[in-house]
């Protein structure tokens, strides 16, 4: 079992270009105020930032950057969509966009790569 499976992150959906991972939260996924950790929504977009830029080839993060938007409730079901913007020879540019059950942003993300071969 890897990381992933450990927070119940599922890939929903894989073709060139794009992924989409989904989780259900849970109580054990909370911080503070009793919402979703800025953590597990990070691991959600770094979970398809892996699937995405390691699509072609093999491919190590460099850099990922991301944007809160809205709180998340505990008990919400979360998507993650990524894509590249931009492949680069070594060095590429994805952007992964996670939404909530009701379709709003709840956090984006740009992420770089780097590929030695």
């Amino acid at each position: 079992m890897n990381f992933p499976d450990r927070l119940g992150i599922r890939k929903e959906e894989e073709r060139k270009g794009y992924v989409r991972m989904s989780m259900l939260t849970t109580e054990d996924h909370g911080n503070i105020h009793g919402t979703v950790h800025g953590a597990v929504i990070f691991a959600l977009i770094d979970s398809a930032f892996e699937v995405i830029s390691n699509q072609e080839r093999k491919a190590v993060a460099l850099n990922v950057e991301v944007h809160y938007r809205r709180p998340v409730p505990l008990g919400e079901k979360l998507i993650a969509e990524a894509w590249p913007e931009s492949l680069g020879k070594t060095i590429s540019l994805y952007r992964i966009k996670v939404l909530n059950s009701e379709g709003k942003v709840v956090a984006i993300a740009t992420a770089l790569s780097f590929s030695g071969h």
